[in-house]
C-alpha cells in the first residue's frame, strides 16, 4: 500500500512501501512496485527472445525492397536525419551498414538554427538523384513528400513521431502510423532504423549479395540503439529493454572508438548503465546540434579512427561546457519571466539559444509542475519554442489545437515534449489561446519512492543488488529510496551551485551525497541549517576514486522523520 506525505520543500512524496529491515527483500520489493511477474523473465531479458520480424510493421517490405533495389543498382543513398541523439545514431547506423558493404551514400542532418527540424525541400532538391531515407523526420512533412512525389524524387521514411495522416503512395515506416496495428509504438527512431537494416541485410544475404564479400555483424550497432533509447527517453519494456540491455554490453567491450573517448573524460572508473548514457554520454552527443553541428556527433559515433575521435569528443565536452553556462544565464532569466499566477508557463527572449530552449522548459517545468513553453528565434527571426508537458497534459494536442486556430505555423511532438514554429507577432494571441487549451491545475510536484531503509543497511552490495532489474529509465524508472532519521553531518558547495554532504546515523555510519543545483533553495537552506533527525529521499550508486568503490546518494528532497 502507498501512502504520501509533504516533505520540508512542500512537495509531495508517493511512497510505494514501507521501511525494510532485511536487504534481503528489496529486490521482490522493486519488482512489485514495478508490476513485474515474472521476475526470472524480466532479469533474463534477451535480443533473441524479444526480437519481431522486421517486415510486421507497414510498408517496412516496400522500405526494405526499395533500399535493396538502390544498394543492388549503385544508387546514392541520402540519408537525412534530425540533430537529436536519436537522429544522429539512426544516421550512423545507416552509415556504418552502408560502408560495410561498400554502398554509395550521403548524408545530411539539418541545423536547428538555420533549416529547424525535419525533411526541407531544398534538401530534397539537394539529393534529387538520390534515394532519400528520412530517419527520427519526415512523418509531418506532407507539403515536402508532395513536393517529392510531384518531382519523382523517392523517399523512404523511418520515423516515431506522431501522426494524423498518411501522405498518398508515400513509403513511411512509423509505429504511431493511424493504420499500425503491430504494437512497438514504444520504439525510438534508431530502434526502428536497427529493424530496417536487419530486413535489408536479411534480403541482401537471399539475394546471395555476400557469397563474395563479408557479411556484416549488424549486431554490433546495437550501442547506437541503445544510446539513442536511453537518450530520447522513450519507454524501457519489451524490445527496448532487450535493445539497451544488448547495446550496454558492447559499449562496455569499447567497440566505438567514438563512445570510447567520450567515456574516457569521465572522472574515475565509469561502470556503463543507462544513466551513465542519459548523463555523461547524452549531454556531449547532444550539445553539437545545441550549439553548433550534429555533423560533429555523427563523425564521433562512425570514425574508425581513435585520434580522429578523441579529437571530436574533446570538442563535444568543450561545446557541453559552453551550453552549460549559457543554459545557467538562460534559466535566471526565463525564472524572472514566469507568471505565478497562471496554470503554465510560457516565457519568450528572441536572443536566447534556439539549441537550449528544450532544456530550460524542462528545468521550468521541474521547478514549477507545470506544462512549459520556451519561446526564441531562430537566424530568419522566426519564433521557435521548445515545451515539455506533465502527466494529464498531452502538449503534442495542444500544438495541434494551436496549428488548427492558425496561431502558429506549424509544430508536433509527443506527450510530454514538442516543439512548434510561430510569426512572433503572434506570440500575444498564443499567451491569449493558451488558458483555454491547457486545462491543468497546478499543486505540488509529486516525488516517487520505492520504500525506506535505514542507514545501516545501505552498501555497494544492496545498491549491486538491485542492478539486476536494470536497464532503468522510462517505463522502468531508477529505483528511489528514502533513507530514515539521519543528520546532516556536514554540507559544502562544490561547482557552481551544487552542494556536497555528508549525512550519519548518529552511529558511527556515514553516507556522501550531492545535491544538484540546489544552492540558494529551500533543498540548500535545509542542508546547510538543518540540526535535528530527518529522512532524505534520493537515489543510490557506486562511484569509484583511486580504484576504491563507495556509496554516494544523490538527493532529491528531505523530510520530517515518520
Amino acid at each position: 500500500m502507498s501512502h504520501k506525505i509533504t516533505s520540508l520543500t512542500n512537495k509531495v512524496w508517493n511512497i510505494q512501501g514501507g521501511i525494510i529491515s532485511e536487504s534481503k527483500d528489496i529486490v521482490e520489493i522493486l519488482a512489485s512496485n514495478r508490476g513485474i511477474t515474472d521476475l526470472e523473465s524480466f532479469k533474463n531479458v534477451s535480443i533473441k527472445n524479444s526480437m519481431p520480424d522486421p517486415l510486421i510493421f507497414i510498408d517496412m517490405t516496400r522500405a526494405v525492397n526499395r533500399i535493396v533495389k538502390s544498394i543492388k543498382n549503385g544508387q546514392k543513398i541520402a540519408i537525412l536525419g534530425d540533430y537529436d541523439v536519436d537522429g544522429v545514431a539512426s544516421v550512423s547506423i545507416f552509415i556504418k551498414f552502408l560502408e560495410h558493404i561498400g554502398a554509395d551514400y550521403a548524408y545530411y542532418i539539418p541545423s536547428r538554427m538555420d533549416d529547424g527540424y525535419g525533411l526541407n525541400i531544398p534538401n530534397i532538391e539537394k539529393h534529387r538523384e538520390c534515394l532519400i531515407i528520412a530517419v527520427d523526420c519526415g512523418s509531418s512533412s506532407s507539403e515536402e513528400l508532395k513536393y517529392a512525389k510531384d518531382n519523382n524524387i523517392e523517399v523512404v521514411v523511418l520515423d516515431h513521431h506522431r501522426m494524423s495522416s498518411i501522405p498518398d503512395d508515400a513509403i513511411i515506416v512509423n509505429p504511431h502510423r493511424p493504420d499500425e496495428k503491430c504494437g512497438y509504438r514504444y520504439l525510438c527512431a534508431a530502434g526502428l532504423v536497427f529493424l530496417c537494416v536487419m530486413g535489408i541485410n536479411d534480403q541482401l544475404k537471399k539475394d546471395g549479395f555476400y557469397s563474395e564479400k563479408e557479411e556484416p555483424d549488424i549486431a554490433d550497432y546495437l550501442d547506437l540503439v541503445a544510446l539513442a533509447t536511453v537518450c530520447d527517453v522513450v519507454e524501457l519494456i519489451e524490445l527496448n529493454r532487450a535493445f539497451v540491455a544488448a547495446g550496454i554490453k558492447i559499449i562496455r567491450q569499447r567497440k566505438n572508438f567514438g563512445i570510447d573517448a567520450l567515456l574516457s573524460l569521465a572522472k574515475g572508473n565509469v561502470d556503463v548503465n543507462a544513466e551513465v548514457i542519459s548523463f555523461v554520454l547524452g549531454p556531449k552527443l547532444n550539445a553539437a546540434g545545441r550549439m553548433a553541428s550534429a555533423d560533429l556527433s555523427v563523425q564521433l559515433l562512425t570514425t574508425q579512427n581513435p585520434i580522429k575521435a578523441r579529437k571530436a569528443a574533446l570538442q563535444l565536452d568543450e561545446l557541453n561546457k559552453k551550453r552549460q553556462a549559457m543554459e545557467q544565464e538562460m534559466m535566471t532569466e526565463a525564472i524572472s519571466s514566469v507568471l505565478e499566477d497562471q496554470n503554465f508557463i510560457c516565457v519568450y527572449n528572441p536572443d536566447w539559444h534556439v539549441g537550449i530552449t528544450g532544456i530550460i522548459a524542462g528545468r521550468l517545468r521541474e521547478k514549477y509542475n507545470r506544462p512549459s513553453i520556451v519561446i526564441s528565434c531562430d537566424s530568419q527571426k522566426k519564433g521557435k519554442a521548445s515545451c515539455r508537458s506533465v502527466d494529464g497534459i498531452d502538449i503534442s494536442a495542444v500544438i495541434k489545437m494551436c496549428v488548427d486556430q492558425g496561431i502558429i505555423t506549424s509544430g508536433g511532438g509527443h506527450s510530454m515534449a514538442g516543439g512548434f514554429s510561430i510569426d512572433v507577432s503572434r506570440i500575444n494571441d498564443l499567451l491569449d489561446f493558451l488558458p483555454s487549451a491547457i486545462k491543468y491545475k497546478p499543486g505540488p510536484p509529486e516525488l516517487y519512492a520505492d520504500c525506506a531503509v535505514p542507514l545501516s543497511l545501505v552498501s555497494a552490495d544492496f545498491v549491486k543488488s538491485i542492478s539486476v532489474l536494470e536497464p532503468f529509465g522510462m517505463g522502468n524508472r531508477y529505483p528511489k529510496f528514502i533513507i530514515s532519521n539521519i543528520k546532516i553531518v556536514s554540507a559544502k558547495v562544490v561547482g557552481e551551485n551544487h552542494i556536497a554532504f555528508t549525512i550519519s546515523n548518529d552511529e558511527e555510519k556515514f553516507l556522501r551525497g550531492i545535491s544538484f543545483r540546489s544552492l540558494n533553495t529551500p533543498l540548500g537552506d535545509i542542508l546547510f541549517n538543518e540540526t535535528s533527525f530527518i529522512n532524505v529521499l534520493g537515489t543510490l550508486a557506486i562511484s569509484s576514486w583511486n580504484n576504491q568503490e563507495y556509496v554516494n546518494f544523490q538527493l532529491e528532497d528531505v523530510s520530517p522523520c515518520f
